[in-house]
């Protein structure tokens, strides 16, 4: 058995081995996906290794490329995401000698650090590799329990009418005291237009303000999900009540019961009124690696969205 680097040839293979290891589950396993995930991404092709048994790829391990930006410092980064042992190989090592080789060619490529979010059945494993828990994500929530549910959703999304607005955001400033996501060239439309898992919507004013986010159902109803919010020059008191407004009227016409917001990025301040519940450490958990000889980055000024931090 050898450890290699996967090529385009393999991956009709890598999709059967996730398929037979994973199942569907709520992501599904296709060509489309990966491809999308794994090559489109603006950040880079991601980093690969398969598991190769006399031609059998029984183990990959991906990690997806990504970059931070601290004011003019830049951090490379990688997210530890798909990750695939047929069941004949499992228990034999096969996950950890590919995460850490992978992590192994990261070094010398330069790349700071590796993040993810496990779920609690995984992140024993990577405790032992190295990795520390930051903690949960902080979640603002807003409860619009009053609300009916609403049978049908209402969508009337424009995405070309505010490519200008994206030019904008991708070359905006970054600030100096928070680290968020790299907003490189065709990031946004990436990420949330070009996306084949779920539909992500927009209100904005087409200058001033955009609001990103999509409807996932649950348990105890609609989830609103503010996935990213950016604020541009010119916003102002009118811009702040039409936005308002109009994240209201899509609460009541889809029957939102909640609505959740990255409580590393908001503020008293921000425009966005999410009612009167504290900030609470109740989103997804997420662990962090170290790979170059960064600062503690358990304590560095994160400011992840949620749409950083989703499964995807």
């Amino acid at each position: 058995m050898q450890t290699r680097k996967a090529n385009s040839e393999d991956l009709p293979a890598i999709i059967s081995l996730l398929k037979v290891s994973l199942g569907e589950s709520l992501i599904p396993k296709s060509e489309e996906l990966w491809k999308w995930k794994h090559i489109s991404n603006p950040f880079g092709a991601s980093p690969m290794l398969v598991a190769d048994d006399n031609g059998l790829i029984c183990g990959v391990r991906v990690f997806l490329r990504w970059e931070f930006r601290q004011g003019k410092k830049l951090i490379k980064a990688c997210r530890a995401v798909d990750t695939a042992i047929h069941p004949d190989y499992q228990g034999k090592g096969l996950f950890k000698n590919l995460t850490l080789s992978l992590v192994e060619e990261l070094k010398e490529e330069g790349v700071d650090l590796i993040y993810n979010t496990p779920n609690s059945q995984s992140t024993p494993g990577y405790l032992k590799m190295d990795w520390e828990k930051w903690g949960k994500l902080p979640l603002k929530m807003h409860f619009n329990l009053s609300l009916r549910k609403s049978k049908n959703q209402t969508f009337s999304d424009d995405w070309s009418s505010i490519t200008p607005l994206f030019d904008k955001i991708e070359n905006g400033t970054y600030t100096p005291e928070e680290i968020r996501t790299n907003l490189v060239s065709g990031y946004l439309h990436w990420r949330y237009v070009s996306c084949p898992l779920f539909p992500y919507h927009l209100i904005s004013d087409g200058a001033t303000y955009l609001l990103i986010y999509r409807i996932k159902e649950g348990k105890i109803g609609r989830e609103l999900r503010i996935v990213d919010f950016f604020e541009l020059p010119g916003f102002g008191e009118n811009e702040k009540k039409q936005l308002n407004s109009r994240l209201k009227t899509v609460q009541k016409n889809n029957g939102v019961r909640f609505t959740s917001f990255s409580g590393l990025q908001y503020k008293k301040e921000l425009p966005i009124e999410l009612g009167h519940m504290p900030v609470m450490s109740i989103g997804p958990e997420v662990t962090l690696r170290k790979v170059a000889n960064l600062e503690d980055v358990l304590n560095m000024p994160w400011a992840w969205s949620l749409g950083d931090l989703e499964v995807f």
